[in-house]
């Protein structure tokens, strides 16, 4: 976000977020109004920057449009960032970018990506990222059966004593099992995306 940039612009790109996001998902400002609650007018005047919606708004209007809010966030905090779903063409960006979302992730977030890279779970970082990029780009469908089955063999093999690394940091199993839950939710919806609460 540029220094130079004033509140009015600032106001306006932020009420991209609502207009943009809307428009992907392919909703009405009536569906929207009616899911949260409030009246088409107030739906109207945070796509207009005239008001905004308070954090938990924000949150129930991705949760309803299905989407992840984060692509969105991205976009307002880093404008010149504009292409940040994995096609940037530069590296630089993409870097600046990267740091960034490590400098905010948390200290679990933190400890499980470290796992990931340099684990001695016996896999290569290089294919664990390929087997997540690969995944990411099947349907929530196909995302929603994977996951059963990776959360229901982690189960049983923590029950057994034959997890790779029980001492390393382990998944949040609660968060799995919501992503899970959202995700078939948005699959029967025929929606392509989803929020955890």
């Amino acid at each position: 976000m540029s220094n130079e940039e004033n509140r009015v612009d600032r106001v306006l790109r932020f009420s991209e977020i609502w207009w943009r996001s809307r428009a992907d998902a392919g909703k009405s400002q009536e569906y929207m109004a009616l899911g949260l609650g409030v009246s088409k007018k107030t739906i109207q005047n945070w796509e207009k920057g005239i008001t905004s919606p308070d954090l938990f708004q924000s949150s129930e209007w991705f949760h309803l449009l299905g989407l992840n809010p984060l692509h969105y966030y991205l976009s307002f905090l880093y404008p010149s960032l504009s292409d940040v779903d994995g096609n940037t063409p530069d590296d630089k960006k993409t870097e600046e970018i990267l740091l960034e979302l490590i400098r905010q992730a948390t200290p679990l977030e933190k400890r499980q990506l470290l796992f990931l890279m340099t684990g001695q779970h016996g896999s290569s970082w290089y294919g664990l990222l390929q087997m997540f990029t690969a995944h990411c780009h099947t349907s929530m469908q196909s995302r929603v059966s994977a996951a059963r089955l990776i959360i229901e063999n982690y189960d049983v093999e923590s029950c057994n004593g034959k997890l790779v690394c029980p001492d390393a940091v382990q998944p949040d199993m609660e968060v799995l099992k919501e992503a899970i839950l959202q995700g078939r939710t948005a699959a029967r919806k025929n929606e392509n995306g989803y929020t955890t609460q």
